[in-house]
């Protein structure tokens, strides 16, 4: 299986206010998954930013680890572990997004190239079925964003995490902006 590629450039200003603001990024390590096909999105408001991997990495235990990044302790929630099994001794991962929970806690992700900015429309954001999502282990995911690409190339497919509905992304996205 192709895993898709991410353009090459950050996306220009965001001249219409209507379109999500994400940081979208592809997990390591997942190329012989059934999930290599897809991105994976945050919320710009969610990010703090992206940092090398430390050379230290979090030993992890189903997904979840731990990390001292200077004065801080972080959680690492490496989503690759929801559909195969990385060693730390085999990860590929070569930065981390640093961002805030909902519940405003900070942790990092790891990831496999460094990240980009996209502006989504709202009319590229569909609702992912339940049962779909409960059979690939995406309970954590209720959205994707078909994007179209230029050249005849497949459409990059991105599952949005920590986003509501594609209206209340939308407005949320707006106030933020303004």
């Amino acid at each position: 299986m192709i895993a898709p590629s991410l353009p090459q450039r950050l996306s220009s200003l965001n001249d219409n206010p209507n379109t999500i603001r994400t940081i979208v990024f592809s997990l390591a390590d997942i190329e012989h998954t059934s999930m290599a096909k897809y991105l994976f999105a945050l919320p710009v408001e969610a990010v703090e930013k992206a940092i090398v991997y430390p050379p230290d990495r979090a030993i992890l235990k189903d997904g979840i680890g731990m990390i001292n990044l200077g004065e801080q302790t972080l959680t690492i929630v490496d989503l690759r572990q929801r559909f195969t099994s990385i060693e730390s001794e085999h990860d590929s991962s070569k930065f981390l997004i640093l961002f805030h929970t909902q519940a405003g806690e900070f942790c990092g992700l790891p990831i496999k190239d460094a990240p980009v900015l996209i502006d989504l429309n709202p009319d590229t954001i569909r609702s992912i079925p339940l049962a779909y999502r409960e059979v690939n282990q995406l309970s954590f995911v209720s959205h994707m964003a078909i994007v179209p690409q230029e050249n005849g190339l497949e459409p990059l497919q991105i599952l949005l995490l920590g986003l509501g509905s594609p209206a209340q992304l939308s407005a949320n996205s707006a106030s933020h902006l303004n």
